[in-house]
């Protein structure tokens, strides 16, 4: 996935429907790993928990939800859907329930693991990102504003510089434009330029 949506930080709401408590916690993260090591934290950081149902949803296709001893279907498939709803990725999710005396049946669970993550998520501020390859170009001074031109062109970001003999240009580029760029910048310098990896993956925020 070239680009996707993710949090820009933790995001949480709370819901009370007939006495039970429903809080949800949605934070970005990296990886598999990091989504596994924030649902074992939230499993040990509340006070007596009846429920505590987690779901995750990752850049690379991996989904995962558990209804956490709810009945089959009413806790984590929701949670997840309202991930998918709001068209993140790279987000690991908890919500926490406190059972408040009075049975909900498998409709009011779903409506209330849904609506509990889905309101977390909607006032959620979220960001952009791209993939993208680091890269570097070596240029004489002279072709110092067919470079940045071309670069700038084509999304290039993070630049930095080391002067010598020959200037030293160090960048983030969207990954999909590699081959357009590259074709742009031998005609922008007549063949004088030419692109190379300096890292193999980077992202553009």
């Amino acid at each position: 996935m070239d680009e996707f949506r993710t949090l820009a930080a933790e995001a949480s709401a709370e819901l009370v429907v007939k006495g039970s408590r429903f809080l949800a916690i949605a934070v970005p993260v990296a990886d598999r790993a990091a989504a596994e090591r924030f649902v074992g934290s939230q499993a040990r950081a509340h006070r007596n928990p009846t429920h505590v149902v987690p779901a995750w949803r990752l850049r690379d296709g991996t989904a995962y939800s558990s209804d956490a001893g709810e009945p089959a279907g009413s806790a984590g498939a929701p949670a997840l859907a309202a991930i998918e709803g709001a068209g993140l990725h790279d987000v690991a999710s908890v919500v926490v329930r406190w059972y408040g005396g009075v049975n909900l049946g498998v409709g009011g669970l779903v409506r209330a693991y849904g609506a509990a993550l889905a309101d977390a998520l909607s006032t959620a501020r979220t960001v952009e990102h791209v993939r993208a390859v680091a890269l570097e170009v070596r240029y004489g001074h002279e072709l110092t504003s067919a470079v940045l031109r071309t670069i700038h062109a084509h999304g290039g970001r993070e630049l930095t510089y080391e002067y010598g003999d020959l200037v030293t240009c160090r960048f983030a580029l969207p990954a999909s434009r590699r081959e357009a760029f590259d074709g742009a910048l031998r005609d922008a310098t007549r063949g004088a330029a030419e692109s190379r990896f300096n890292h193999s993956e980077a992202t553009i925020t």
